[in-house]
């Protein structure tokens, strides 16, 4: 008797703890319940409190393991997400959950969430995969809402990945079983499973059939609500005009297509819009109306300079735009265009990225090295750029990036360069200012490792064998037995100096050792030895001072050509005159000059 008892105990005590289990369980989902209607109640476009929300349903969810909850918050966190990246890291734990709670509708769901983050990358193949992988899921007598609205998603994708045949098969199945039934979100399916039926059939040239289906369509139009009912005829109107282009009724085309603009972009559908007017431009140009044409074609480049959107159809309007220049024989704005088209191709390349062999078919770019034959050298440069591209156009891209900051930053060590020589020469008398050359040139070395300088060769040289000469009289030091005293030399070299001797070009070491009646190792070492360098910059220095010098005193010189200042200063070479102003300066005799004339255009 007293085991039936305890057994009777047991069995109270256990079906108590269950009972208080059960109501826990079932306090619990409540709250999460009350939970999730917050989170269903907020704005998203109030993203603080939004993200507060769903952060707080998501950790009570957790606390209680309601795995069904945990589901419905990653779902939120990854359709709710705009970095692809972020959206794939909350989709995995998406699907991990909805493994957890052994619901294949939770399943389906994880897959769907899938595909669209993979839709939003453009990576058409892996959104059809799990689109695919859904469906197969999905019962279709029980759930054949949800069965033909994935068939209408998996049309869409094939529509993208331009598999137009198979597109139309999917978009025709939706459209039949939505046209059976009798409710507003069934019409809603059919008329976009129509719409893209027709847009399909244009696409495959049976432009027949697209406008038998946009007829038929037309006809249900006042089932539509009528605040949606202009939007819906102006997409079926957009495919009509389509159609009509591609039947040469050009004109009735024009009218159609302008008569959809102004439903689709109050839509904010940029897309579409500029699609309209690709076309209102290709009809325009059909009719020999260039001046149109150019109108709306240009439209297509002012969307993708301010909205970076362009699409595999309309970037043929650069086509168009560069041979209207090129026939006007305007090379600037063929120039222009042909880089644009470089750009957009560039751009299209890395947005369809994982759709390679539809890129090869339309990315020709044939037509492009026609025209580069024709264009300036910087055309030719990023002409190259686009035969790269698809081998490995993110590392042109990051060349060009480097170069580009290399120049700014030559640039601007240019100008922090003519600033400190024109200070030192603006508080230098005039006895100073060739020290001041060399001191402005001493500053920062940073520009001295240019490609220019590595080219460096002067004018005036000294032979193999006066260099070993010099470095022996060197490191012997002088002969008080020479043959001209050094108060000679010395007087030489102010005569030099003072006729302007040095800008004869044909002036060398041996020429003045001769002249002079000394020995030309001998007077290297006193060039040396009082002037602080080797003849050949020494000689060089005096030229660079008159030069400056004279920029500053007579207006002319500032208009004179490199070529034209080589000479006049005996350098060989314009190459030469400029290796050397470099190096006494850290800038380019260019450079310098036109900083002058800019700023006497100020004065």
């Amino acid at each position: 008797m007293r085991k039936i008892y305890l057994l009777f105990y047991l069995f109270t005590c256990v079906a108590t703890a269950l009972g208080q289990s059960q109501k826990q369980d079932r306090s619990a989902d409540s709250f999460l319940n009350n939970l999730l209607e917050n989170v269903n109640s907020v704005s998203k476009t109030d993203t603080i409190l939004y993200k507060s929300t769903l952060n707080n349903y998501l950790e009570n969810a957790k606390k209680s393991h309601q795995v069904t909850h945990i589901f419905n918050a990653y779902r939120f966190y990854a359709l709710y997400e705009s970095d692809p990246k972020v959206m794939h890291l909350y989709t995995d734990s998406l699907t991990q959950y909805a493994q957890k709670t052994k619901k294949t509708l939770n399943i389906i769901k994880a897959y769907q969430a899938r595909s669209t983050v993979y839709y939003i990358e453009k990576n058409y193949k892996k959104t059809l995969e799990y689109e695919l992988a859904a469906l197969q899921l999905i019962d279709r007598d029980n759930q054949a809402y949800e069965y033909h609205k994935t068939l209408y998603s998996i049309g869409l994708t094939h529509f993208y990945l331009q598999q137009y045949h198979e597109a139309s098969d999917y978009f025709g199945m939706a459209r039949i079983y939505f046209e059976s039934i009798d409710d507003y979100n069934h019409l809603r399916g059919y008329m976009n499973s129509i719409l893209y039926e027709g847009l399909t059939a244009s696409y495959l040239g049976n432009y027949d059939y697209s406008n038998q289906l946009l007829k038929t369509a037309n006809e249900r139009l006042s089932k539509i609500k009528a605040d949606g009912r202009a939007l819906e005829k102006a997409y079926l109107d957009y495919v009509y005009g389509l159609n009509l282009y591609h039947l040469k009724n050009n004109k009735e085309s024009i009218k159609v297509l302008k008569g959809t603009l102004e439903e689709i972009t109050k839509n904010e559908d940029y897309a579409n819009e500029h699609n309209v007017y690709y076309y209102l431009g290709l009809n325009y140009h059909v009719l020999d109306q260039k001046e149109e044409a150019i109108d709306y074609f240009n439209r297509i480049d002012r969307v993708f300079k301010t909205k970076k959107y362009i699409n595999l159809e309309i970037k043929n309007a650069y086509n168009y735009l560069i041979t209207y220049y090129k026939e006007l024989k305007n090379e600037e704005k063929e120039l222009y265009y042909t880089n644009q088209f470089l750009n957009a191709t560039i751009f299209l390349q890395n947005e369809y990225k994982h759709l390679s062999t539809v890129l090869h078919k339309q990315l020709d770019i044939k037509h492009l090295e026609a025209e580069r034959k024709r264009l300036e050298n910087s055309l030719r440069l990023k002409d190259l750029w686009l035969e790269m591209a698809f081998a490995g156009g993110g590392i042109i891209v990051i060349v060009f990036t480097v170069l580009l900051v290399q120049n700014y930053r030559k640039k601007k060590e240019y100008l922090k360069r003519y600033n400190e020589l024109a200070a030192l020469r603006k508080n230098t008398t005039i006895e100073e200012k060739a020290a001041a050359v060399i001191s402005a040139n001493t500053i920062s070395l940073s520009i001295a490792n240019t490609t220019e300088e590595d080219e460096l060769e002067e004018t005036v040289t000294v032979s193999p064998d006066e260099d070993k000469a010099v470095s022996k009289k060197t490191e012997k030091g002088f002969n008080a037995a020479s043959i001209k005293t050094l108060d000679e030399i010395l007087t030489h070299l102010d005569h030099f100096e003072n006729n302007l001797d040095f800008l004869n070009s044909d002036i060398s070491l041996n020429q003045l050792a001769t002249l002079w009646n000394t020995n030309r190792s001998y007077l290297s070492t006193l060039i040396n030895k009082y002037k602080g360098k080797g003849f050949t910059d020494y000689v060089n220095q005096l030229r660079i001072e008159y030069l400056l010098k004279n920029l500053e005193e007579d207006p002319n010189w500032k208009k004179y050509k490199i070529a034209y200042l080589a000479e006049l200063l005996g350098f060989s070479s314009s190459r030469s005159f400029s290796n050397a102003f470099l190096k006494a300066t850290g800038i380019s005799p260019s450079f310098y000059i036109q900083k002058l004339q800019s700023e006497d255009e100020k004065d």
